[in-house]
C-alpha cells in the first residue's frame, strides 16, 4: 500500500516561480539571528523597535519592490505588523500586488491565488475584531474601577484648589464667567462647573 508523504506547508511557497523576498524588523532587544535565512533574492531588515511612530524605510522599499508571483517571507506576524490593524493593512497591500506572503513562526501562508485565501483573511480579521473588543472591554473595566475609587478621570484641570476658591468667590460677587475664563486660561464651561461646586 502506498503511503502519502506529509509535505511541509512551506514547500508550496518555496516552489513558486517568483522571487523569494524576506523582510523582518529587528528591535533593540532582539538578537541578529531574527533575520530570515532562505537564500532570498532580496532581503530587507529594519532595525527599529515596536513604537508605532518609528519609521521603517526598509519596509517601504520592500513593498515597492514586490511583484506578482513573488513570495514574501516574514519571520513572524509581529515583525510585519506592530498591531493587528497594521498587519491586515500590510497584508492587503502585499496580496493586492499578487504577491504571496508566508509567516515562518506561525507556519501560515497567504496566497492570493489560493481558494482558501479569503477564509484565512477572514480569520485574521476576526482576530483583529476580537483584540479590539477585548481592549475596549479592559478599558471600560479600568474606567469603572477608577470611578469607584473616586479617581478623577480625564485631563487634569489647569487650576489649583486656591484658584477654584477664588473663581467661586468672584462668581458669587457677580463677575462674569467669560472674563474669569480668559483670566485663568480655562474654558467657560469649567468656570461654570467650578461655580456649581460651591
Amino acid at each position: 500500500m502506498e503511503t502519502k508523504l506529509d509535505i511541509p506547508f512551506i514547500f508550496t511557497f518555496l516552489q513558486k516561480t517568483g522571487r523569494r523576498i524576506s523582510y523582518t524588523r529587528v528591535g533593540p532587544v532582539d538578537k541578529d539571528d531574527q533575520q530570515v535565512e532562505l537564500n532570498a533574492d532580496l532581503q530587507f531588515v529594519d532595525k527599529v523597535g515596536c513604537k508605532s511612530a518609528a519609521p521603517r524605510p526598509e519596509l517601504r522599499k520592500c513593498l515597492a519592490s514586490l511583484e506578482a508571483e513573488d513570495v514574501l517571507f516574514v519571520k513572524s506576524m509581529d515583525r510585519l505588523g506592530r498591531n493587528t490593524r497594521e498587519l491586515l493593512e500590510l497584508i492587503k497591500q502585499i496580496t493586492d500586488k499578487g504577491t504571496s506572503i508566508y509567516f515562518l513562526d506561525e507556519d501560515l501562508g497567504l496566497d492570493p491565488t489560493s481558494p482558501d485565501f479569503e477564509a484565512n483573511l477572514r480569520w485574521l480579521k476576526s482576530m483583529y475584531d476580537f483584540e479590539r473588543n477585548l481592549a475596549q472591554e479592559r478599558r471600560n473595566e479600568g474606567l469603572l474601577k477608577a470611578k469607584k475609587k473616586g479617581i478623577r478621570l480625564g485631563r487634569p484641570t489647569k487650576v489649583t484648589d486656591e484658584q477654584r476658591k477664588e473663581i467661586r468667590e468672584r462668581l458669587s460677587r457677580g463677575e462674569k464667567a467669560p472674563k474669569l475664563a480668559k483670566e485663568f486660561g480655562v474654558s467657560e464651561s469649567l468656570v461654570y462647573t467650578i461655580g456649581r461646586e460651591g
